[in-house]
């Protein structure tokens, strides 16, 4: 739930739809649950939520959920452990039910960057080469188009709750890349593209891959 912007949005679909609704907000973080229970108290809509403290993975709801909102897509799509919390959240949502985000697609692309590859030589180990680091890449040369990677989809309808908990979100994959000009790699960059809800009529995505990168990202 976040500090509860996305509990918000939903209060606000409910009022925009005329429906009332009952909202559950699990947040792990002790200092998110603090805001979202200041939210509770003084903001006018807030008494249909219930602030849960705790993993989404490990609470167990009192009902069935017709709609499972989440704010955990990184900037490479799964590295917050989406696919893990959601697979374990799963079990919240009715038989039918909704997931949003429903999909999401990570992308790879080689970089040249001698501005970011001396910022991590600056910390003089190993170990700050082999991290992921969320940036902005100004001062960077993306040195062909990026190739998608891995791919994750919510819930899994098809899969009984045994075969869920049993799921193994373990990835590895193998990229080729056709780099037009000579240049000299430093690191990778990498993108998401998601689908946040389809009904098979309309599509909302949100994505950061160049070529399909939502406006007003940035």
């Amino acid at each position: 739930a976040g500090r509860g912007p996305l509990v918000a949005a939903t209060l606000a679909a409910g009022v925009s739809s005329g429906r009332r609704v009952r909202v559950f907000a699990v947040e792990k973080n002790p200092n998110a649950v603090v805001t979202l229970r200041g939210r509770c108290a003084r903001e006018a809509g807030w008494s249909e939520v219930t602030v849960i403290p705790g993993d989404m993975r490990e609470w167990q709801s009192p009902i069935e959920a017709d709609l499972l909102v989440s704010e955990l897509l990184g900037s490479w799509g799964d590295n917050e452990l989406s696919p893990e919390c959601l697979d374990g959240a799963q079990r919240y949502l009715k038989p039918g039910g909704t997931s949003i985000p429903q999909d999401y697609t990570s992308y790879v692309a080689p970089l040249s960057s001698s501005r970011l590859w001396n910022e991590v030589k600056h910390f003089k180990d190993l170990a700050h080469f082999e991290t992921q680091y969320v940036v902005k890449a100004h001062n960077a040369y993306q040195m062909c188009e990026s190739k998608e990677c891995f791919y994750f989809s919510h819930p899994s309808n098809d899969r009984t709750p045994s075969e869920i908990a049993a799921i193994d979100n373990s990835r590895f994959r193998r990229v080729s890349f056709d780099v037009p000009l000579g240049g000299e790699l430093h690191g990778f960059i990498g993108f998401f593209h998601s689908t946040l809800y389809s009904d098979g009529v309309e599509t909302v995505h949100i994505s950061i891959e160049p070529r399909m990168e939502s406006v007003g990202m940035f």
